[in-house]
């Protein structure tokens, strides 16, 4: 299950701290732990290292001030058989590869101490879609699954969700940022969920 609802605009304006553009400038295989390094099984994690180029949008009140230069965030890592890594993808959402940028809906996850692995504080996205692709400032251009895709290829990758309002990644996908301001700007928070 994905942190919050994002596929709307109405998810991202309800759930989100910020929107920003950032860049992958770097990323860094995480350790494995002892059972993977015994049985060269299971999954490697991968930490992503971005830049925030461009803060789109704000909600009123946010969590923490947006991110100015770099931070980190969680990637999708390896999977790990025989020793032997498998890049891991999700249907239709970018891997984050370095040299691409991104728009996300970012909210601050603070840190939870009680977890078997301890998470520290740190930006996440709310969820795969909240992660566009944004290569050469086009909506949708960029890398998904580990593959670069065009515009019209990116609004074929996901299906038409069932609520009244479209998926911002096919409704936006081909338009300029000031798009995307005009709607997040004009799009008022529904009421959130507990999640």
């Amino acid at each position: 299950m994905e942190p919050y609802p994002n596929s709307t605009a109405t998810d991202w304006v309800t759930y989100a701290d910020h929107v920003v553009v950032a860049t992958v400038t770097a990323e860094r295989e995480m350790p494995l732990d002892d059972h993977e390094k015994e049985t060269g099984e299971g999954s490697v994690d991968r930490e992503v290292t971005l830049h925030a180029d461009e803060i789109i949008w704000s909600a009123d009140d946010p969590a923490h001030a947006a991110p100015e230069g770099e931070f980190t965030m969680p990637g999708f890592g390896w999977t790990l058989a025989d020793g032997e890594k498998t890049e891991m993808v999700a249907e239709g959402a970018p891997r984050l590869e370095v040299g691409h940028s991104y728009i996300f809906a970012l909210y601050w996850l603070p840190e939870v101490p009680d977890e078997p692995v301890p998470v520290p504080a740190r930006w996440n996205s709310l969820g795969l879609s909240a992660m566009v692709p944004f290569d050469d400032g086009i909506i949708g251009n960029g890398e998904v699954m580990g593959e670069v895709v065009s515009p019209s290829q990116q609004r074929d990758l996901h299906e038409t969700p069932a609520e009244d309002e479209p998926a911002l990644e096919q409704t936006l996908a081909g338009e300029d940022i000031t798009e995307l301001e005009s709607t997040l700007a004009t799009t008022k928070p529904g009421v959130p969920e507990d999640y």
